[in-house]
């Protein structure tokens, strides 16, 4: 008939169709192997350098680099995150390469601001500026691709894809496989530094909880002895200790005008010379410092040398090995009985405020002890202080091991707690007969939703499909958690595979009642939808956790296959594949 095409060109253009959805599978399934490596690990180094090789491997392109943006929008490639196929003769980013572009830093970021990518299939044609191009031409560049990698809403640096050998022709799933990779990477860099921050406060309050047990041994030792020599040899030895610090040393003053006197005990390590017993003259002490140290001054020096200190003082300190050094007074009554002295011998040291706010502390609690008089009223004062310092460190300590276990965004458990939880569940029923069941969904086609309704709207999104899940997830043995991204979990102790297929379903029912407008879906009608892969095993031995994880993983790349706004069981993956 006219107009029908041959029955050749018609099987050869469903061929082509075939060998396309073959390509684009395979590129799905590469993209999911190098999420779950990002994902299976909080190292950032190890993450990028094996991100790299695999999307270079996957690309069959010759390099790919990763440039991270400084704070003034200009940047270097890290050479760590760079991987290369070997044999080819052209200059590596080493050592941190700095590739400043004006032009980026004058719009602070460009079109990568935007979330764009570019593309230029050959430098020599794509009517490139002659400098710009004279840096490629350095690197050996003939063809690149460039997709921003962002951290929330912040622009992080930029994945780049280079072929050096000959001009490549970039296709629209290469780009789109790319970019992909990189939004990952920023998930992955963000994780890393909430993970860091977590890690600095709790080594904050760490040091604050070992320095805050040594004050209230001191001060109950000080409490409870009247022996000021065995106070003086406690007290030099623990200060120490807990500061890290080359000698801790108590002055006493031999006269009123506070010129003269000595070290009367000390804690020093070996390789410097003991202050004890050696007689020190100052007569600038008393004229310049006395009256300071009497209104309960501290001083707190970094560098003795550029402290702008008197010739007579300077020399008294070089005396004694002192580079650096914190000294607080010591009153009996109303008189300057001495000096608490912290000595840095080796290099100059900056003191942070919690080290000086501790020798205040402690110095207090000395001039306690030397006003006996005084002793009972304070020593009341400062154990509560210690009491309720020592409250609000054990409710800090358990606020911190709160919050690193939910997830900022949606409140419910996170991917560390998912991790330790079904762990934990996996070892605890080996010893049963009984089965544990998990659920993974995520999101239908999320990425179109945040591009056509942004970013904040696909938070907002998140959070009530995680109230929605909350609301089916009741027993206090199940655990909800965000897996990654746009990714959930449910894991389900105790429960058989009908269990787990009643709760998936009844999540996947919760989150479309929810009708949250979709309108970049091919979904009918257009609403957000999940898809759901469910796995039940009776933890054995023989096998680990991570059977159930692939196998649930497996599960919902099926429900993916089958159209989406569904659920697919472990068990019947094989079979599906087979029809």
């Amino acid at each position: 008939m006219v107009g029908m095409q041959p029955i050749s060109q018609l099987e050869a253009q469903l061929q082509n169709t075939h060998l396309q959805l073959q390509a684009i599978d395979a590129q799905q399934k590469a993209l999911y192997r190098v999420i779950s490596k990002i994902r299976g690990s909080l190292d950032l180094d190890m993450i990028f350098r094996t991100t790299t090789k695999e999307t270079c491997k996957l690309l069959r392109v010759d390099r790919i680099a990763v440039y991270r943006f400084s704070d003034d929008w200009g940047g270097e490639f890290v050479s760590d995150f760079e991987f290369a196929e070997p044999g080819w003769d052209f200059g590596r980013f080493e050592d941190n390469t700095v590739w400043n572009d004006s032009y980026l830093q004058e719009h602070q970021g460009a079109r990568y601001r935007n979330n764009e990518c570019l593309t230029v299939s050959d430098v020599y044609t794509a009517g490139l500026s002659q400098c710009h191009l004279d840096i490629l031409v350095q690197f050996h560049i003939r063809a690149y691709a460039t997709v921003p990698i962002f951290i929330g809403q912040k622009l992080w640096g930029v994945l780049a894809a280079y072929q050096h050998s000959q001009p490549h022709e970039w296709q629209q799933q290469e780009i789109q496989f790319l970019s992909q990779v990189a939004t990952q990477l920023g998930f992955a860099v963000k994780q890393a530094e909430l993970m860091a921050q977590t890690e600095r406060k709790a080594e904050d309050l760490r040091v604050a909880k070992e320095q805050q047990e040594i004050l209230s041994n001191l001060i109950a030792e000080i409490r409870e002895s009247l022996d000021l020599k065995i106070l003086f040899k406690t007290t030099t030895r623990e200060v120490r200790k807990a500061l890290r610090t080359d000698r801790v040393g108590i002055f006493q003053f031999h006269d009123s005008l506070y010129n003269s006197g000595e070290f009367v005990a000390e804690n020093v390590l070996p390789e410097y010379d003991s202050a004890i017993g050696v007689k020190v003259n100052d007569h600038c002490f008393g004229s310049e410092y006395a009256t300071k140290y009497l209104q309960g001054a501290v001083l707190a020096i970094s560098d003795i040398h550029q402290a702008g200190l008197k010739d007579c003082y300077l020399e008294v300190l070089e005396q004694f090995q002192i580079k650096a050094q914190i000294v607080v007074p010591l009153i009996k009554g109303d008189t300057l009985w001495g000096l608490l002295c912290v000595h840095q011998c080796r290099h100059p040291r900056i003191w942070q405020s919690a080290e000086i706010t501790f020798i205040k502390q402690l110095a207090v609690q000395f001039s306690v002890a030397l006003s006996h008089t005084e002793l009972l009223a304070q020593s009341h004062s400062k154990t509560k202080q210690l009491d309720r310092a020592l409250q609000e460190l054990k409710l800090a300590n358990e606020k911190l091991e709160e919050l690193s276990n939910i997830d900022s965004l949606t409140q419910i458990s996170n991917r560390r707690f998912f991790d330790t939880t079904i762990e934990n569940e996996w070892q605890r029923l080996t010893r049963t007969t009984n089965n544990l069941s998990l659920i993974l969904f995520d999101v239908d086609y999320f990425k179109a939703y945040n591009d056509y309704y942004g970013h904040p709207s696909g938070d907002k999104c998140l959070l009530e499909i995680a109230g929605a899940a909350k609301s089916v997830v009741k027993r206090f043995t199940d655990v909800l958690a965000r897996y990654g991204g746009e990714e959930f979990a449910v894991i389900l102790p105790d429960t058989d595979k009908a269990g787990a297929i009643k709760i998936a379903e009844q999540i996947r029912e919760a989150i479309k009642k929810l009708k949250i407008p979709h309108n970049s879906t091919p979904i009918d009608p257009s609403y957000v939808t999940i898809s759901l892969g469910i796995a039940s095993l009776i933890p054995t031995n023989s096998q680990s956790v991570h059977n159930l994880i692939s196998q649930a993983d497996k599960a919902l790349y099926q429900a993916k296959k089958l159209g989406r706004d569904t659920w697919v069981c472990a068990d019947s993956v094989a079979s599906i594949i087979e029809d």
